[in-house]
């Protein structure tokens, strides 16, 4: 199949249908296969980077076995899996309840609602808090689940984006937390080196989707996000969302992309939710073009 098809069938099929359900999601299978393997090894030595490594290796061999027949169904197999590979619906459909929620001056729910989508401690933040932590989370993850997963589809094929939804997967559960900080810092470390070669095709994606958000960079506050941010490629997208939406954007104690004076409100929740739709429309093809002409 047609690479570039396949990618605008599978964003069509997620835009429609949404994620499966985890009892039949190939994704959720392998975050359940990864949890018992840590279980069962994980005892808090140095030894456990092994172990950790071993961890994701098994994770990537389950999902690789259980995305090979999908692979081979005639016509559509590379688009199946590319379907449960990223994720656009189910993005958008987390961020809209904590949008409800700010709105209707329910703080306890936006808070119950945001812990969805970020791993911080939600229990003290304000509304406006809430509402970075959302924005903040949904242009994490066009990177995370949107370009990621298609860039190494275009690079390696379906192999490509099936191992890198099972590290990033495995760096969400284990990578860089306290208890996990040995057993973890494979994923991790794997995670941040494949999202930083792709941030590429993802800075062309959100340029060609949000081509304003040029206009608010601001170089001091860009070197700062560079420098604070504590993932080396989530900055870039978090930085471009911040501008695009002419927002500040904080993570209380960590860091601070300022792309506007104003912390967001629940329609820039919206607006983020928005942009994700249009940006998993551009996406497919833009980061097409970049595989192109970055590939040997």
């Amino acid at each position: 199949m047609d690479p570039l098809l396949a990618a605008y069938l599978a964003v069509a099929l997620d835009l429609v249908l949404g994620d499966p359900p985890n009892r039949f999601h190939p994704v959720a299978w392998c975050g359940r296969v990864m949890e018992l393997v840590e279980k069962r090894v994980r005892r808090g030595r140095v030894l456990d980077v092994v172990w950790g490594g071993l961890t994701l290796a098994v994770g990537c061999g389950f999902l690789l076995g259980v995305c090979y027949p999908l692979h081979y169904i005639p016509m559509v197999g590379d688009a199946l899996v590319l379907w449960v590979c990223i994720s656009v619906r189910g993005l958008v459909e987390h961020l809209l309840p904590v949008e409800r929620e700010l709105r209707e001056g329910n703080l306890d729910g936006a808070r119950r609602a945001v812990r969805w989508l970020v791993s911080r401690d939600v229990s003290r933040l304000n509304g406006a808090e809430v509402a970075s932590a959302a924005v903040e989370s949904c242009f994490e993850n066009l990177l995370d689940s949107v370009v990621g997963p298609l860039w190494w589809y275009y690079l390696l094929g379906w192999p490509g984006a099936v191992v890198y939804r099972a590290t990033n997967v495995a760096d969400a559960m284990f990578g860089y937390r306290g208890e996990y900080e040995m057993f973890g810092k494979i994923p991790a470390r794997l995670d941040d080196l494949l999202n930083v070669l792709s941030l590429p095709a993802c800075a062309a994606a959100l340029t060609v989707t949000l081509p304003w958000w040029i206009l608010r960079v601001r170089l001091r506050s860009l070197l700062r996000a560079v420098r604070d941010v504590p993932s080396p490629s989530s900055w870039l997208p978090m930085y471009v969302g911040a501008c695009a939406l002419g927002v500040r954007l904080e993570k209380s104690n960590v860091y601070v992309l300022k792309g506007g004076d104003r912390l967001p409100e629940p329609d820039d929740v919206r607006r983020a939710a928005q942009i994700a739709v249009i940006f998993g429309l551009v996406a497919p093809g833009i980061t097409y073009v970049v595989a192109g002409l970055l590939s040997p």
